[in-house]
Protein backbone atom coordinates (compact mmCIF):
# COMPACT_ATOMS: atom_id res chain seq x y z
CA UNK A 1 0.00 0.00 0.00
CA UNK A 2 1.39 3.09 -0.73
CA UNK A 3 1.64 6.41 0.98
CA UNK A 4 1.51 9.66 0.10
CA UNK A 5 3.08 12.14 2.88
CA UNK A 6 3.08 15.40 1.43
CA UNK A 7 5.98 16.78 3.61
CA UNK A 8 8.41 13.49 2.50
CA UNK A 9 7.80 12.40 -1.42
CA UNK A 10 10.51 14.38 -3.44
CA UNK A 11 12.38 15.59 -0.43
CA UNK A 12 16.40 16.13 -2.12
CA UNK A 13 18.65 16.03 0.94
CA UNK A 14 22.75 15.08 1.11
CA UNK A 15 22.13 11.30 1.59
CA UNK A 16 24.93 10.98 4.99
CA UNK A 17 21.75 12.91 6.34
CA UNK A 18 18.86 10.91 5.32
CA UNK A 19 20.42 7.82 6.28
CA UNK A 20 21.64 9.24 9.79
CA UNK A 21 18.00 10.43 10.74
CA UNK A 22 16.64 7.35 9.48
CA UNK A 23 18.96 4.74 11.32
CA UNK A 24 17.95 7.02 14.61
CA UNK A 25 14.50 6.27 13.91
CA UNK A 26 15.28 2.91 13.66
CA UNK A 27 14.83 2.06 9.94
CA UNK A 28 17.75 -0.66 8.77
CA UNK A 29 18.65 0.20 4.76
CA UNK A 30 18.33 -2.89 2.64
CA UNK A 31 18.96 -3.22 -1.15
CA UNK A 32 21.84 -1.96 -3.71
CA UNK A 33 23.64 1.13 -2.68
CA UNK A 34 22.87 2.33 -5.96
CA UNK A 35 19.06 2.02 -5.32
CA UNK A 36 18.90 2.06 -1.28
CA UNK A 37 15.41 1.44 0.30
CA UNK A 38 15.26 1.66 4.13
CA UNK A 39 12.99 -0.23 6.02
CA UNK A 40 10.89 -0.32 9.57
CA UNK A 41 9.00 -2.96 11.00
CA UNK A 42 5.52 -2.41 12.71
CA UNK A 43 4.34 -5.04 14.68
CA UNK A 44 0.65 -5.47 15.13
CA UNK A 45 -0.04 -6.65 18.71
CA UNK A 46 -3.39 -7.25 18.09
CA UNK A 47 -3.75 -9.54 15.30
CA UNK A 48 0.06 -10.91 16.02
CA UNK A 49 1.23 -9.88 12.58
CA UNK A 50 4.12 -8.11 11.21
CA UNK A 51 4.34 -4.83 8.52
CA UNK A 52 7.21 -3.35 7.01
CA UNK A 53 7.51 0.79 6.33
CA UNK A 54 9.93 0.87 3.62
CA UNK A 55 11.01 4.35 1.84
CA UNK A 56 12.88 4.16 -0.96
CA UNK A 57 15.64 6.40 -1.82
CA UNK A 58 17.53 7.50 -5.43
CA UNK A 59 21.13 8.68 -5.53
CA UNK A 60 22.43 11.20 -7.57
CA UNK A 61 25.68 13.01 -6.84
CA UNK A 62 25.81 16.78 -6.03
CA UNK A 63 28.47 19.57 -7.18
CA UNK A 64 30.43 18.89 -4.16
CA UNK A 65 31.07 15.24 -4.86
CA UNK A 66 28.68 14.45 -2.43
CA UNK A 67 25.25 12.01 -2.46
CA UNK A 68 22.05 13.56 -2.77
CA UNK A 69 19.39 11.40 -1.86
CA UNK A 70 15.31 12.00 -3.32
CA UNK A 71 12.44 10.21 -1.27
CA UNK A 72 9.91 8.82 -3.11
CA UNK A 73 6.89 7.17 -2.45
CA UNK A 74 6.63 5.55 1.23
CA UNK A 75 4.36 2.05 1.35
CA UNK A 76 3.40 -0.22 3.77
CA UNK A 77 3.32 -3.75 3.50
CA UNK A 78 2.17 -6.95 5.33
CA UNK A 79 5.21 -9.37 6.25
CA UNK A 80 4.02 -12.95 5.54
CA UNK A 81 4.54 -15.20 3.40
CA UNK A 82 1.21 -15.88 1.79
CA UNK A 83 0.43 -12.51 1.65
CA UNK A 84 3.65 -12.17 -0.73
CA UNK A 85 1.23 -15.31 -2.82
CA UNK A 86 -1.51 -12.84 -2.60
CA UNK A 87 -0.94 -9.31 -1.07
CA UNK A 88 -3.41 -8.18 0.92
CA UNK A 89 -5.25 -5.13 0.20
CA UNK A 90 -6.57 -4.33 4.14
CA UNK A 91 -4.06 -2.95 6.23
CA UNK A 92 -5.58 -2.27 9.65
CA UNK A 93 -6.11 1.53 10.66
CA UNK A 94 -3.64 1.18 14.02
CA UNK A 95 -0.90 0.68 11.51
CA UNK A 96 -1.38 3.25 8.86
CA UNK A 97 -1.96 6.05 11.32
CA UNK A 98 1.13 4.88 13.57
CA UNK A 99 3.45 5.03 9.81
CA UNK A 100 1.89 8.22 8.79
CA UNK A 101 3.09 9.45 12.15
CA UNK A 102 6.86 7.93 11.56
CA UNK A 103 6.56 9.38 8.29
CA UNK A 104 5.95 13.12 10.17
CA UNK A 105 8.49 12.49 12.42
CA UNK A 106 10.83 12.07 9.89
CA UNK A 107 9.98 14.76 7.64
CA UNK A 108 9.98 17.00 10.87
CA UNK A 109 14.29 15.79 11.25
CA UNK A 110 14.53 16.26 7.48
CA UNK A 111 13.22 19.64 7.28
CA UNK A 112 14.71 20.97 9.93
CA UNK A 113 18.22 19.93 9.02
Amino acid sequence: MQLKDKWIVGLVKPYSSVEEILIQQGFKRCGRMEVPTFQLTIQDSATRSTYLLKIPISLSPSYQDELLSKIGYPYLEKLSYMEKLRPSLTIPEPIKRAAESKLAEIADYLLSN
